[in-house]
């Protein structure tokens, strides 16, 4: 039975109301005559029946579509699976109330992963409830429930900010292992490489076309992702050109680069399928176990210890601001010290570096055409810094 009741029609000042009732939310609609009343009524409480019967799952099936059409969202389909797993794909949509939304929730941060044997972290059973969150408003702006029994849930938990890294001598024994492993043909050592040596989300890895490698070889485009920014086009390192160059010989324009997964035509390989690649990569590597997220991390890390600038590490990433670089990806301390260092130098501390010293004996028009050979971002950087040091 639907959860949901209309009342009425009752007489009322300019006409006749209605009234319908879904757990606590009350709505009231008036209508001029006592006929339009009747034909809104059994309209109405057609609707209700059809909502209450709707699935979770038949519901799903939409909001993936409303999530790639409307959003541009790559994720879409994880997410539907998330919520599936999480409602139960038979669940009726409007059979979920408050309470029963806040006793999900809390089963959820006390649920054991299988993988682990320990509870779900609180970035995990915080996510899930943001997308239920956002399913249901979705559903509410459709008219399939009254309202959204997860709005007053609160999460809880403070996820944990950043993920571990490799150090620098144990990621350099991770990329010896994965070159030999991608020269010898082994496309997930080559795709472990991307999100090392690009800063590539593990989606964005796996959905590259055979097109989307560029200019012989040195271009990778991301025409699609996570967010809009997401959007760039990545300049490929040397040792991993002829390798994607491999890949990508004899394939038609929109074929996906590292093939499709086996469970569904035409889709790219999953996030899981190259996550458990790099596990066994960092056990024959003999490093830690790190997540193919935490390779993306120790780009960031390296690049800031190298010197790139703050807006374009934030820029290869992918993020729309350096903030989110910082918090979540560059390792503790890592913006600290390359502050520490800039200020050390502005203040002469050890006197002038080799650095300093090369680019003083080097031929002025050498270091013009240099200059000329850097991105407009990182030239306008060098003329800021030039010019606040006059």
């Amino acid at each position: 039975m639907p959860s949901a009741r209309v009342y009425g029609p009752y007489p009322a000042r300019s006409g006749f109301r209605l009234v319908v009732l879904e757990g606590k939310a009350r709505k009231s609609l008036v209508v001029s005559s006592l006929a339009e009343a009747e034909k809104l009524r059994r309209e109405l409480q057609a609707e209700l029946v059809q909502s209450a019967d709707r699935s979770v799952g038949e519901a799903l099936s939409e909001y993936v579509d409303y999530l790639h059409l409307c959003r541009g969202a790559t994720t879409a389909q994880p997410i539907a699976r998330a919520i599936a797993r999480f409602l139960g794909e038979s669940t009726a949509l409007g059979s979920i109330t408050q309470q029963r939304a806040a006793r999900l929730y809390e089963a959820e941060t006390r649920r054991i992963v299988g993988r682990t044997g320990r509870p779900a972290s609180a970035a995990s059973h915080r996510t899930v409830l943001g997308q239920c969150k956002r399913f249901y408003a979705w559903a509410s702006e459709r008219g399939y429930v009254a309202q959204n029994p997860f709005a007053p849930v609160k999460p809880v938990g403070r996820p944990r900010a950043g993920k571990a890294q490799l150090r620098i001598d144990e990621a350099r024994r991770f990329v010896a292992l994965a070159v030999a492993k991608a020269e010898g043909g082994d496309r997930a050592a080559l795709a472990a490489l991307l999100a090392l040596l690009l800063g590539m989300r593990a989606s964005e890895v796996l959905q590259r076309v055979a097109r989307d490698l560029d200019d012989e070889g040195r271009v990778l485009w991301i025409t699609r992702g996570k967010t809009d920014n997401a959007r760039r086009r990545l300049t490929v390192p040397e040792v991993l050109r002829p390798l994607l160059g491999g890949l990508a010989r004899g394939k038609a324009p929109d074929e996906l680069l590292f093939g499709a997964s086996p469970s569904g035509a035409g889709k790219p390989l999953t996030d899981a399928w190259l996550w458990g690649h790099v596990q066994r990569l960092c056990d024959e590597a003999g490093v830690p176990r790190v997540s193919t997220h935490s390779l993306r991390g120790l780009h960031s890390t390296l690049a800031l210890e190298a010197g790139a600038t703050a807006s374009a590490v934030a820029a290869a990433l992918g993020h729309g601001s350096f903030q989110i670089t910082a918090k979540h990806y560059a390792a503790p301390g890592t913006i600290e010290r390359v502050r520490s260092q800039v200020v050390e130098q502005a203040l002469g501390g050890g006197g002038p570096d080799r650095e300093v010293t090369a680019l003083a004996s080097a031929d002025p028009a050498a270091l013009r055409r240099a200059v000329q050979r850097l991105p407009a971002e990182l030239r306008a950087e060098l003329l800021k810094a030039l010019t606040e040091s006059r």
